[in-house]
């Protein structure tokens, strides 16, 4: 069963990697001027085709038209926005798991305040949280001398600010989503039955609920990782940071954003294939990813 599980995910990937070197493909079109010229899309797919065969001889040219080899250049701004990507998930996940737990737990009234409350900031946009927290930090360097954290845009490698800001509305969103899903789960029979055995309401929430809810949020959670991945691109632009979005914009060559695209695409599947046979297993629930 295993076997073709993982082989219909495997298909998928390739389905996927089909899909971006096509999209990649057309980016040739507008290299020298607009070309729409169907015999030039199917030169550039064969291009890019034969690229991914042999990555080891990608190449990468400047503005001063130099060419260098893609490797090792490539890995360093690839593992840096892998990193502050994959930390933001994890971090957005354990905190709107938390914070619903938390919320749960206090009276009625307060748990309808907070939910108010975060539709306000799910409204706010993430550029404007990165501006308030860098200037905060800003603010207090000048008026204690104390840095609280490196903030964006040095020569350093920074991971907190950005791990921290990319991972706020992410989780805000998974914190409401987790929050009515509990609330939903909470009102079927069988919690009542294992309430009146005594179990802990941490035992009910940690071991049961989680677990019950875990099919309904995996499928929510491919949309708090396509917002991520947009915010990512957006924060490594405007902020400075040198990860792969730079490393494209500076090197756009059809098969260099292609390569790029399916390893930035790869961690991504390889988790949720992760969480689904994880669900699998603990549940017997089969999630489509």
């Amino acid at each position: 069963m295993y076997i073709k599980t993982i082989g219909s995910m495997a298909l998928k990937f390739v389905f996927v990697v089909f899909g971006i070197i096509l999209l990649t493909g057309l980016i040739g079109l507008f290299n020298e001027g607009i070309d729409p010229s169907l015999r030039l899309y199917m030169v550039n797919i064969v291009d890019i085709s034969s690229s991914l065969f042999h990555t080891a001889s990608l190449t990468i040219t400047n503005e001063a038209n130099n060419t260098y080899p893609m490797f090792p250049a490539f890995w360093e701004p690839y593992f840096y926005s892998m990193s502050i990507f994959l930390s933001a998930f994890l971090l957005s996940v354990l905190l709107g798991i938390l914070l619903a737990y938390l919320t749960h737990l206090l009276p009625a009234r307060w748990s309808k305040f907070i939910i108010r409350a975060t539709n306000l900031l799910e409204s706010t946009p993430d550029i404007f949280i990165l501006i308030v927290m860098q200037y905060s930090v800003i603010f207090i360097l000048k008026e204690t001398g104390v840095l609280l954290f490196p903030i964006v845009g040095s020569q350093d490698k920074v991971y907190f600010l950005p791990i921290v800001t990319l991972s706020i509305l992410p989780t805000i969103m998974l914190f409401r989503i987790i929050y009515l899903l509990v609330n939903d789960e909470y009102s079927k029979p069988y919690v009542d039955l294992i309430k009146s055995r005594g179990m802990s309401k941490h035992s009910i929430f940690f071991i049961h609920i989680l677990r019950n809810i875990s099919f309904s949020l995996l499928n929510h959670a491919k949309s708090i990782i396509l917002f991520l991945l947009s915010s990512l691109i957006v924060f490594e632009r405007l902020f400075n940071i040198y990860g792969i979005t730079h490393f494209i914009l500076s090197f756009s060559q059809m098969d260099v954003i292609c390569f790029s695209l399916i390893m930035f695409y790869l961690p991504v599947f390889l988790l949720l294939i992760l969480i689904r046979l994880i669900i699998d297993r603990k549940t017997g629930q089969k999630v489509v990813i």
